[in-house]
């Protein structure tokens, strides 16, 4: 999966990383923190081929971020992000949208190399042409250090999740 999504989860993701490990205190610690951010998007059918005619929607994002380091340094991060709203095509045919990304990171005190465990998905209902559209993916990614890429291991696809995710 060469997608532009998981291009930008993999560079989130090491950024975030990253900044962990330069941050990393040696004693146990626990901290949750929480943003909302509205948000807004645009599907057309030449980025998504399932859709015959192009939607726009806008909605709520809530991410929580869990994160601990354990007595044996390993940073445990928990993101969750959520984003509910509405949407119209341009027949002017309503919808309801949900969007849900869960990443899992286990960094060791190292650093390196550690994994993300990503599962993502995007629902799209209403009564339009682009009625049920239905797109997730299930990846594994390693980064074996600060600056190599992350190898990418696709566990499932649903869907075109790299074309047909508004989110």
């Amino acid at each position: 999966m060469k997608g532009r999504r998981i291009t930008v989860l993999a560079a989130l993701a090491a950024t975030l990383a990253v900044t962990l490990v330069l941050a990393i205190v040696p004693s146990v610690l626990a901290e949750a923190t929480q943003i909302r951010t509205p948000l807004s998007f645009i599907l057309t059918p030449t980025r998504c081929p399932n859709l015959q005619v192009t939607v726009e929607g806008s909605g709520d994002s809530f991410i929580v971020t869990n994160e601990r380091i354990d007595k044996n340094g390993i940073h445990h991060i928990i993101m969750n992000n959520l984003v509910t709203g509405s949407a119209t095509d341009s027949d002017g045919a309503n919808y309801g949208f949900n969007y849900h990304n869960h990443a899992s990171f286990e960094i060791p005190p190292s650093g390196f190399p550690f994994q993300v465990a990503l599962t993502d998905h995007f629902n799209l209902n209403g009564q339009g042409k682009a009625n049920h559209l239905h797109v997730g993916f299930v990846a594994r990614l390693t980064f074996t250090g600060p600056s190599d890429p992350p190898i990418v291991e696709v566990v499932n696809e649903r869907g075109n999740p790299m074309g047909c995710d508004g989110i």
